[in-house]
């Protein structure tokens, strides 16, 4: 996918960007006022290839060069109701209000599309207000809570055009 920014570029995660995608988390996630834990809360993100890609989702990242500035996942989560996920949605403070995190979105919209998937949710936080700000210009509703999630705040969901 081509980007307004010549030197970005929009790629599908693959295994040696994986000490990069770690580095990036923990900055985000620290800015956030979390501390990342690739062996915990989020271990989804040292099985990408397994919980997204090989389900039928994807895990894409946005590099400007070779750094990191954003991330997005499209988890299935229910291959029967065509049910997908928005996971790991970031995009570095610095980054921000520059149309990246809408360029990941259609990004993903678009890859939902063409899975067929019907539905797709999302969990997120009430301070993550840039993000909120995307899901709710894209139409995504709240709703009520569909996973375990237990730092969760918001839960929403997008009905896609069948």
């Amino acid at each position: 996918m081509t980007t307004p920014f010549k030197q970005m570029e929009l790629i599908s995660y693959s295994s040696e960007l994986q000490a990069g995608l770690e580095e990036f988390l923990e900055i985000m996630y620290s800015y956030r006022g979390y501390k990342f834990d690739p062996t915990g809360l989020q271990s989804d993100i040292r099985n990408i290839e397994n919980i997204y890609q090989s389900q039928g989702g994807n895990f894409w990242i946005m590099r400007e060069n070779t750094a990191i500035i954003g991330s997005i996942g499209l988890k299935i989560l229910n291959k029967i109701d065509k049910i997908g996920e928005i996971k790991r949605y970031f995009v570095l403070p610095s980054y921000q209000n520059k149309g990246i995190g809408t360029l990941l979105m259609k990004h993903l919209l678009l890859n939902a599309q063409k899975n067929e998937l019907h539905i797709l949710r999302l969990d997120t936080m009430r301070k993550s207000i840039a993000a909120r700000k995307i899901f709710e210009k894209y139409g995504f509703q709240e709703i009520n809570k569909y996973n375990d999630n237990e730092i969760a705040e918001i839960f929403m969901e997008l009905k896609l055009k069948k």
